[in-house]
């Protein structure tokens, strides 16, 4: 009998553990099967003391598994409040009564759930949500909206939430035609109105871009976050180190090749941005023209099968040297030298890549090429690694705490890649997200996982706009200006938090050649060069708010209860539903778009460093 109890005593434990706090959610999701369909499904968590796990158990199954989407919502949550993720655990179970497709779209709801649970918080049951959740808290495009809709109304609600700059929509129907004996079959794309479809089903539909937005239509509360302006002048010393050295290197090489138009024009280029201040710029610049006199070097020089072997060789030799280099530094890498750290790491994981590619190539021109970016990214790896010795002292950082928090952001990214390709997001910035993810991958096999982490982060920016940018050609443009003026205040900001404690030279040359091309793109008009300006100001803000997690620079977050929105509803959505009206043949983009994105993304390969 004894025995009994205390077997009983402790499954009731492990169910309900001490100090458990829990909460209840509805979220909404889509029936699996050829007809699309909303469905309702319940959500329950638990958060106890613990070590970092997460447990998930989801009846029926879903289509895709929600253990990444659940973990991401638990770290997500931890890093917005300043908790330390490894002393808690986290139980998710997912209800619902039909089989659902799973994955990314409930994240956003689990990440407002897990908050409530840490901080006490009770969610109102008629505010209804869809949205993948981003690591730095910004709530991601999902598919399915107007069923989605459908069925939280059909539950009592009252506000549904929706990821912004989707208040407009597309859904695909099959239309069958009957001439004749024939029957003749096509799938129509059509336009959503959603926030019109919320008016008729008495719902108000909302947009929301970040948890915080969302947490307030939730509970009343928002999370606090500190005021402050970023100062880019005062990096200037650091960065024009990097620009300098990097036109000294190159000069040289310009000296032994000589004139090369195009090498000339962007050396020409990089020199007005430098005297105009725009250092990083700059550098990108002068390391393109790198490239472009590499290339002319080695055609010059390389006049037989065993030269380009021996300089395979000797670039193998350079990437393998600063590898056993990196390993030494990695070992006891801290807040300061992370960035610096991880971005050589990236930058030879590269060229290791393009120095592989060479070697596969068969083409005598094509191993040219790639040999000549896999030299330069063995040079740019070294020009990044010269600014190691600016730091004058260090705080260590916990190498297995990096090693899971890459292990968590390789799981995301991989995730938001399938996501991605499920709801067809641009194929060109997907193929270079999972370009991406590779290289994080293969610096997380060598054990540099800082680099592991920038790659990541490189790889949800990527996959994340392949979304984002779905939009009609007629409206592309408007919402562009507005995601730009957004991306560059809350970059701004997620900057100069970091820089409290630590000096962000990384996110702040992101930054900073965002802001070439922003200002490049208001003189032109040129789309490439806005979308070349919204990747990196994403970019910049991403690995700001990395900083700040990997260094546990911020004490826990209070929650702050708000009568009114303690931010500024989006302004485009009313005129991307005006504009749309007059597409007589809606789609997704324009041809025209897509090109740019392709424009955009061979330029950044190239000039990329």
């Amino acid at each position: 009998m004894k025995k009994a109890l205390i077997l009983l005593l402790s499954l009731i434990l492990i169910v309900f553990p001490v100090n458990a706090k829990t909460v209840k959610i509805k979220a909404v999701a889509v029936k699996s099967g050829e007809k699309p369909e909303g469905a309702v499904i319940d959500i329950t968590v638990t958060v106890t003391k613990g070590n970092g796990k997460v447990f998930v158990s989801t009846s029926p199954y879903t289509e895709i598994d929600m253990q990444g989407s659940a973990q991401l919502s638990a770290l997500t949550a931890c890093d917005l409040l300043g908790l330390d993720f490894t002393k808690y655990n986290f139980y998710y179970e997912i209800e619902a009564d039909a089989p659902i497709v799973g994955g990314p779209s409930a994240g956003g709801v689990m990440t407002i759930a897990t908050i409530c649970a840490l901080k006490n918080l009770t969610p109102k049951s008629d505010v209804f949500m869809t949205g993948m959740i981003y690591p730095d808290g910004y709530i991601g495009p999902v598919g399915g909206i107007p069923y989605k809709l459908e069925a939280a109304a059909k539950s009592g609600a009252k506000i549904f939430l929706i990821p912004e700059g989707q208040s407009v929509v597309y859904v695909t129907k099959t239309i069958e035609e009957k001439k004749g004996p024939f029957v003749f079959i096509r799938q129509v794309t059509e336009p959503v109105d959603v926030v019109e479809l919320g008016k008729k089903l008495g719902v108000k539909v909302v947009e929301v871009e970040t948890i915080e937005q969302a947490l307030w239509y939730y509970t009343g509360y928002t999370i606090s976050k500190p005021q402050l302006k970023l100062n880019l002048a005062k990096y200037s010393d650091i960065l024009k180190l990097l620009a300098v050295k990097m036109e000294n290197e190159t000069m040289a090489l310009k000296n032994i090749v000589g004139d090369v138009k195009e090498a000339n024009e962007l050396i020409d280029k990089a020199k007005k941005h430098l005297e105009e201040g725009y250092y990083y710029t700059a550098t990108s610049e002068f390391f393109q023209a790198k490239i472009i006199l590499r290339k002319e070097y080695y055609s010059k020089t390389l006049k037989s099968d065993k030269d380009l072997e021996n300089e395979f060789k000797n670039v193998e030799s350079e990437i393998e040297e600063l590898k056993d280099y990196l390993k030494k530094v990695e070992d006891n890498v801290g807040v300061e030298s992370f960035q610096i750290v991880g971005a050589g790491e990236e930058r030879v994981a590269w060229a290791e890549m393009y120095l592989k590619n060479a070697e596969e190539s068969g083409n005598w021109y094509s191993a040219i090429e790639y040999l000549a970016l896999a030299k330069e990214r063995v040079e740019s790896a070294k020009v990044w690694l010269s600014l190691l010795q600016t730091i004058e002292e260090d705080v260590p950082l916990n190498k297995e705490e990096l090693k899971k928090r890459s292990e968590f952001y390789m799981r995301i990214a991989q995730s938001l890649i399938v996501y991605a390709n499920s709801i067809g997001g641009y194929g060109n910035l997907i193929n270079r997200a999972e370009q991406s993810l590779q290289i994080a991958q293969n610096l997380y096999n060598d054990g540099f996982y800082s680099g592991s982490i920038i790659a990541c982060m490189d790889s949800m920016v990527e996959t994340g706009l392949a979304v984002e940018l779905i939009a009609p050609s007629g409206v592309f443009e408007d919402i562009l200006k507005s995601k730009l003026e957004r991306a560059e205040k809350t970059a701004e900001t997620s900057i100069a938090e970091i820089e409290q404690a630590v000096t962000p030279i990384l996110p702040v040359a992101y930054f900073e050649f965002a802001k070439s091309y922003y200002k490049s793109y208001t003189s032109s008009n040129d789309v490439r060069d806005a979308i070349y300006a919204l990747i990196y100001y994403k970019l910049s803000e991403r690995l700001a708010k990395v900083m700040l997690l990997v260094s546990k620079a911020y004490e826990e977050r209070q929650v702050i209860k708000s009568e009114i929105p303690p931010f500024t509803p989006s302004k485009y959505s009313k005129t991307s539903i005006e504009k749309i009206k007059h597409i007589e043949v809606p789609g997704y983009s324009a041809l025209a778009c897509a090109i740019a994105l392709g424009l955009a993304y061979y330029k950044r390969k190239k000039s990329r460093r």
